[in-house]
């Protein structure tokens, strides 16, 4: 086998819209590193076209605009048996549905993005934290890769659609799990947040209803290889402040999640840059000890809209 196709998967429209072809190269290219690559297509299936088999296969697979690896044989292509290796069933991940949700794949290439900025190919044996998890999509993904998750949403109804949630998904599967609920703190008088821990299949995730703030007080000695969050884009969203400026509170949030993050971990947030710009996001970043990388995967969604995504790793 002397080259290999990866077809790219209708879905990649839904997440990245008319730049689907532009973010999915900007994804392999991180992930994959410097392996020559060309945009083919044969009617209506689109391809990349990888000139060397020195490539990670799972990982390819694992790719958020991955349909299915075909070996290139002359004209031919001869699709690969191969499937990529998560855990638990993929409705846990794309079953739910309400609105303002973060893209299933998206989130899952920010997490792609996020493992390959720490030099990782799999989240078994790591922790991801989401400080502002909404209904917990990045947490899902987190444990079909392994991670133990960690989130937090200033929504108080957040903790009882996710219960819902994974109840109907655990019953449909007839997955075997547990479920329990409490509270963090020396009493419910002073409680920092109600949680909620799943776990099964060997992962497990905690939701903590609280601020993003308050991250280093939630989770105190925790230490995470990953950050992973979409922020509130400022349309349907409001910050916990009320505002549709989520800068001011990230700023307020940088500090707790820097002292939760490993020296080698890394950073990657979802935004739309318009609210706020990309260059004042890493500004605000930077003057914490952190530094940007050069990946940018910026798609527009809408009229009012841009979105982009930025990883950060703290300066050496």
């Amino acid at each position: 086998m002397k080259k290999i196709a990866v077809q790219i998967s209708p879905e990649a429209k839904t997440a990245y819209f008319a730049n689907y072809i532009d973010v999915a190269q900007q994804e392999l290219i991180q992930v994959c590193g410097d392996i020559p690559f060309s945009y083919f297509k044969i009617g209506a299936l689109e391809f990349f076209e990888l000139a060397s088999t020195d490539v990670n296969l799972e990982q390819l697979l694992k790719l958020s605009f991955t349909q299915g690896l075909y070996a290139i044989e002359g004209e031919l292509l001869r699709p690969l048996d191969l499937s990529a290796d998560f855990n638990l069933h993929e409705d846990f991940v794309f079953g739910s549905k309400f609105k303002g949700k973060t893209n299933e794949r998206l989130t899952q290439m920010l997490i792609n993005v996020g493992l390959s900025a720490i030099n990782e190919t799999t989240g078994k044996g790591l922790k991801l934290l989401d400080p502002m998890c909404g209904r917990a999509t990045t947490l899902l993904w987190a444990i079909r890769y392994g991670f133990a998750a960690r989130g937090i949403e200033q929504d108080p109804k957040a903790i009882e659609d996710i219960h819902r949630n994974l109840k109907k998904w655990t019953k449909l599967h007839r997955q075997k799990h547990k479920l329990s609920e409490g509270f963090i703190g020396e009493s419910r008088k002073k409680k920092l947040g109600d949680f909620l821990d799943f776990s099964a299949a060997d992962t497990a995730m905690r939701v903590v209803s609280g601020d993003a703030r308050n991250t280093e007080q939630i989770f105190k000695k925790e230490k995470f290889d990953l950050i992973v969050s979409d922020l509130p884009y400022g349309v349907q969203h409001f910050t916990t402040e009320k505002t549709r400026n989520p800068l001011t509170v990230i700023d307020e949030c940088i500090s707790g999640w820097k002292n939760c993050l490993k020296k080698r971990g890394a950073v990657v947030l979802a935004f739309n840059n318009y609210n706020p710009k990309r260059k004042a996001l890493i500004e605000v970043f930077e003057k914490s000890g952190f530094e940007a990388l050069s990946f940018s995967a910026k798609h527009r969604m809408s009229e009012s809209i841009v979105r982009d995504v930025v990883i950060f790793k703290l300066s050496e």
